[in-house]
């Protein structure tokens, strides 16, 4: 792992942040020409290469990790909760002048938080409590989910599951039918209160403490009302707090979702988004933002966030037309930018991995026998040397070398996981023990000694289906050029039929997020190739537990009794216990890895390479450039 593991033992980090896959290109023998003409670079601008963009500008809808630059660049630094380069969730003392807590008798425990009256909106207009109010009254409601969203906003506090569940539901006839639960479903959200101009509370309910990451439950950021729902206004009574002044909510959130979503107007954060056009974002500074965690402001007039070529991005850089490309992870590219006198690198451990994710609902990957045999048919040391060029390592589950948790439990880890190794025999024993057990005729016995690299022997079940994995992928990317000669090679010897596509970036993410909601005719693919990173809350109750099937966030679709038993106890341990959380997180683990829905196969050392006209880059697995821009600045 060339000088990782150096660094992994002597680096003790705290908590992550979160990020998706990054598309690669492959290697070529070709020499490295950029596609884009030289022009004069602009001092006061600042240009961003990525891989392609999406075009999700707000959050709750499922995002690549360049829309989220857009996103926080944009719409980010005003939570009351924020964290910092070192993982740390902390109070934003740049928005709250005060906050102060309260338990009542009954064990509910109320913040009540107190923003500064000098907030501003780019548009100049102040920011006040009623935006924060009607943010988190959006992002819980019913109207919000039904336009698609799917968010996490005030499911701790008092009186989110009446607020939040929806007034009717689909019978199994896929008829709507009113709610017929034990429920009184109301317009209010109980735990939100509206208390002055400046001044509101949240109130998490006593069913939902202690809760390890007890401040992210009262995280919330503002929301433009007057521009996202014109006339609307925030009601608070005894009873909470609702959205007055609308005739019709959900098609005022809609529109949103249609039309803010993709270009953001009124916004906060140290830029202003002004076009997504041809693969290109541009954005410039918002005059009006207050600062940074430590009061800084943004050094550049504006951004360029454009997709380049990923197979040429590192040369861009060190030609002197790209100014930053983030999350490098090819040997190759980080060699030659090291050898570079114009270019600068900023490396740190990963808080995140790269996997191939199966949907566990659909398709022969339900059982996790299919899933463990494919985890056996591919060489991660393929992998690792053909993708990272020895800048990186294996992992064996939903984990990161950068997570505090691994750096504390390494051992446990190594010591209790099912070691994933490649081995054709030991895939045969796994897809032996699944319904593709059967010669063509549906009856005899697979023999795995007539199975053969030409793919003419495969296994079949009793109706005589042929055991296929439909595999998608990006295309140019190296991760999926090696998993397609992997698999290639190695499927046919254990009987299995793989196929691998290539797409752009758009269509993988949606058919891995939201293919639970195509039908069996339009839904095809078994398996995706992607990277992500996770949040500094780790709280896999929003990707893993079964309470979030049936939306993207649980997207392999994966539904565990035992697992939805060990990611309660651990999201349920108390902020001071960190070693019980760690221990529990142990546990986690290895039924993760005993399910298998994802089958990992690195996790490694990020390199963000930057040009040497610019300084101040000092990225971490916790905070990308988006939430350290103005620490960036020009180097002369």
């Amino acid at each position: 792992m060339k000088k990782l593991l150096a660094v992994l033992l002597a680096l003790v980090l705290v908590l992550s942040i979160a990020a998706c896959g990054k598309k690669e290109e492959p290697k070529t023998d070709e020499p490295v020409v950029s596609e884009e003409p030289k022009q004069e670079r602009d001092r006061d601008t600042l240009v961003v290469g990525t891989p392609e963009i999406t075009g999700d500008f707000i959050w709750d809808f499922g995002n690549s990790s360049y829309d989220r630059y857009v996103k926080n660049l944009t719409g980010g630094y005003y939570g009351t909760i924020e964290t910092t380069p070192a993982g740390e969730l902390v109070f934003n003392d740049v928005v709250l002048e005060s906050y102060e807590t309260e338990t009542d008798a009954d064990g509910n425990k109320t913040y009540t938080f107190k923003i500064f009256d000098d907030l501003k909106w780019n548009d100049g207009s102040p920011i006040t409590a009623a935006d924060y109010v009607f943010s988190m009254l959006v992002g819980a409601s019913r109207e919000w989910a039904e336009v698609g969203a799917s968010s996490s906003a005030g499911d701790f506090l008092v009186g989110y599951n009446e607020y939040h569940t929806p007034y009717t539901k689909l019978d199994e006839n896929d008829k709507e039918v009113p709610y017929d639960g034990d429920l009184e479903l109301v317009d209010y959200f109980a735990g939100v209160k509206l208390l002055g101009d400046y001044e509101f509370s949240l109130t998490i309910d006593k069913v939902n403490l202690p809760y390890f990451y007890e401040s992210s439950a009262v995280s919330v950021g503002p929301l433009a009302m007057e521009s996202w729902i014109p006339g609307a206004s925030i009601e608070t009574t005894e009873e909470g707090s609702k959205i007055t002044g609308v005739d019709d909510l959900l098609a005022a959130l809609e529109r949103v979702s249609t039309e803010e979503r993709f270009a953001p107007t009124v916004t906060c954060g140290p830029y202003k988004f002004v076009s997504f056009e041809n693969q290109i974002v541009t954005l410039t500074v918002n005059e009006n933002f207050k600062g940074d965690l430590d009061g800084e402001l943004p050094k550049f007039k504006n951004i360029v966030i454009k997709s380049v070529n990923t197979d040429t991005d590192v040369e861009q850089v060190i030609a002197g037309e790209l100014d930053l490309v983030t999350g490098v992870i090819e040997g190759a590219k980080i060699e030659a930018a090291k050898a570079s006198d114009t270019a600068e690198l900023n490396s740190y451990l990963r808080a995140g991995y790269g996997f191939i994710s199966m949907p566990c609902d659909w398709g022969p990957t339900v059982d996790p026998n299919v899933r463990w045999g494919m985890a056996s048919l591919i060489d991660r040391s393929e992998v690792l040397d053909y993708v990272l060029g020895g800048y990186g390592g294996t992992v064996n589950a939903e984990y990161g070398y950068a997570q505090w948790m691994y750096q504390e439990r390494q051992a446990e880890i190594e010591e209790q996981l099912k070691p994933i190794s490649f081995s054709i025999d030991a895939a045969n024993e796994f897809f032996d023990q699944t319904e593709w057990k059967f010669e063509a005729d549906g009856k005899t016995p697979f023999d795995k000694s007539k199975a053969n690299s030409d793919g003419t022997y495969l296994r079949h079940n009793a109706k005589g289906d042929v055991f296929t994995i439909h595999h998608l992928g990006t295309d140019k990317n190296e991760v999926t050029d090696i998993i397609e000669i992997q698999y290639m090679a190695n499927a046919p010897l254990a009987g299995l039929k793989f196929d691998v596509e290539k797409s752009d970036f758009d269509k993988l993410l949606d058919h891995f997020y939201y293919g639970f909601k195509k039908s069996d005719d339009d839904r095809y693919y078994n398996s995706f190739n992607l990277a992500t990173g996770f949040n500094p809350v780790f709280d896999p109750y929003y990707s893993n537990h079964s309470a979030y099937l049936g939306t993207w966030m649980n997207s392999n679709q994966l539904s565990d009794p035992e697992l939805d038993e060990l990611i309660v106890r651990m999201r349920s341990v108390d902020p001071e216990e960190k070693d019980t959380y760690a221990d529990i997180w142990v546990e986690y683990q290895v039924r993760i890895n005993e399910l298998m829905p994802t089958i990992p196969l690195y996790s490694n050392e990020y390199f963000d390479v930057y040009s040497t006209r610019i300084t101040g880059v000092e990225t971490t697995p916790f905070s990308d450039f988006a939430m350290q821009i103005c620490k960036v600045r020009p180097a002369d």
